[in-house]
């Protein structure tokens, strides 16, 4: 990067990264032009709710064959696939994909911001931002109709905010991540003990009261649709005990601790031809997900010998959304990881920096972005769903640890 900002503007680098990411994130969105994963949940929930249905929202209800009524999860998401089927006019998988795209476009924007304001480093800033571009995890998920990228989106936006101390929009982020999955509650781990740190007090009220007036609103639609007060509380009740009680088994499923390894990818689709074939995949980028781990831990070392706040921020971030899982009683997967990584990106771009400072270790460095960029561009087939000769994919699933689904 440093390089480069010889010839190129920093600013102009950042168009570059934004369109590349745009192109690689909209590159055969249409494919499959059929539910994938839990897109029979979310997406065709999504699509009902387009149509004013009630009983998507009642979970006594039963759902046609093969799919369901995604009622486990807050609306938010769902509702914003409906709106983009209902702009565009079609029901499409492009459409009801498309708003995770520009999510997914925009949470690489605020990993850029998130850099400037934590690193105080354009150049740490620009690698952490295209070092998250390449994240093989968030970046199939941006490109599902399902309700990660939505919440870690908005967090991350929430977190910026709060950082420059925009402190109601930040709460109202903050209840959009909310109303997308429960999950995104986790960022009080991170919001309370800076605000606490800062002593906006008073500001503590925005946090404690708009998250739950934006996540009520986002059932708007479950009470113009006929249901009560007392069915909404129900609801939430019948939401908590599913993630509570949950004692389904997956093949794909993980735990927690093996995420930053990226041991346990989990197949969306398969599509078998004659002599070809088309896998989708949620993996983490390997190279990334391994230097990064490495990165975090020297970070975590510097926080504890130089008592630096804002890198204390980033291995807070990292944490609060990865320990809580190992107190979860549910299965779990990979996806689950996935706002944790922006603040991963952080720390790399941050030790990637100093490795391009110092002479003796730049090759170094320049060789772990290297194998990040190789690492993407080896699995970029297999989170797209391009059609690959048999014989290579058997070759590359022979040389690769994780679960193969053939």
């Amino acid at each position: 990067m440093r390089l480069l900002q010889k010839e190129v503007s920093p600013k102009k680098i950042l168009i570059l990264l934004l369109l590349l990411t745009a192109f690689l994130r909209l590159y055969k969105l249409d494919y499959p032009n059929k539910f994938v994963f839990d897109e029979v949940y979310h997406a065709f929930t999504a699509k009902e709710y387009l149509k004013g249905s009630k009983e998507a929202w009642e979970w006594w209800t039963s759902p046609p064959p093969g799919v369901a009524f995604e009622w486990t999860h807050p609306p938010l998401a769902k509702e914003l696939m409906a709106v983009s089927m209902f702009i565009t006019g079609t029901q499409d998988a492009w459409a009801y994909r498309l708003p995770g795209v520009i999510l997914g476009i925009l949470s690489v924007y605020l990993v850029y911001l998130l850099g400037i304001r934590l690193l105080k480093n354009q150049n740490a800033a620009l690698i952490a931002a295209f070092a998250f571009s390449l994240d093989g995890l968030n970046f199939v998920q941006s490109r599902t109709g399902m309700n990660d990228i939505y919440y870690v989106t908005f967090f991350l936006a929430a977190l910026f905010f709060l950082l420059n101390k925009r402190f109601i929009i930040s709460a109202i982020f903050l209840g959009l991540a909310i109303s997308s999955k429960w999950a995104g509650a986790y960022a009080y781990l991170i919001f309370l003990p800076i605000l606490l740190k800062d002593k906006h007090y008073r500001q503590i009220t925005f946090f404690i009261m708009l998250p739950p007036i934006i996540y009520f609103i986002s059932y708007l639609p479950f009470f113009l649709l006929g249901h009560s007060f007392d069915q909404f509380k129900e609801l939430q009740q019948q939401m908590w005990w599913y993630h509570t009680n949950l004692k389904a088994t997956h093949t794909y499923t993980s735990p927690w601790w093996s995420w930053p390894l990226n041991l346990y990818p989990v197949w969306y689709f398969v599509d078998y031809q004659k002599n070809t074939m088309a896998n989708i995949f949620t993996s983490g980028n390997p190279a990334l997900f391994w230097a990064g781990s490495i990165a975090i831990i020297l970070t975590a070392i510097e926080v504890i010998r130089k008592r630096f706040v804002n890198l204390f921020l980033i291995i807070l971030g990292f944490l609060a959304f990865w320990l809580p899982w190992a107190a979860s009683p549910r299965i779990m997967f990979l996806y689950h990881f996935s706002p944790s990584v922006p603040f991963l990106s952080l720390a790399l771009g941050y030790q990637l920096n100093k490795l391009l400072a110092n002479q003796q270790a730049k090759k170094l460095a320049l060789v772990i972005i290297l194998l990040i960029i190789l690492s993407f561009a080896l699995l970029y087939p297999y989170l797209t769903g391009v059609f690959l000769p048999r014989n290579l994919i058997n070759i590359f699933f022979a040389i690769n640890l994780s679960k193969n689904p053939f």
